[in-house]
């Protein structure tokens, strides 16, 4: 067994793009021609952990090519934490407006999956320290 919180912190930084996406389609709800983003998460490295696939803009319009060079998930000029910075559009049947209780569920899911990364690492912390002072 290993007491490597890799995974965790891995999977807490996935956590944050999946809570940013949810929290900026809440603030922007009633935004004129505001398309909401999804973070898309997929198994990390050999297939350990979870980490972030792609950030997508759900948009219903046809003519935007899936496959395209995506829309910046940030103005110009501002940082970003998502590393590509970039959103790919994803072409959707779904109405595009915002899904409140949706996005307050995945928040509330989020909320859960964070809470339990962080006592896992909480728990390999104190496990740690109980060793080390077995042996010193």
């Amino acid at each position: 067994m290993s007491l490597d919180t890799a995974w965790n912190l891995q999977a807490i930084t996935a956590l944050d793009v999946s809570a940013m996406a949810a929290s900026e389609n809440i603030a922007n709800s009633s935004t004129d021609n505001f398309r909401p983003v999804r973070a898309e998460l997929e198994d990390g490295q050999g297939g350990k952990g979870v980490q972030v696939a792609d950030v997508v803009e759900l948009t219903g319009t046809t003519n935007t090519a899936a496959d395209g060079p995506g829309f910046p998930l940030v103005p110009q000029g501002r940082s970003s934490d998502y590393e590509g910075g970039v959103l790919r559009p994803m072409i959707t049947g779904e109405n595009n407006s915002v899904d409140i209780a949706r996005e307050m569920v995945d928040l509330m899911q989020i909320d859960r999956a964070y809470s339990a990364n962080i006592a896992v690492i909480g728990a390999v912390e104190q496990t740690t320290g109980h060793v080390l002072d077995m042996m010193g």
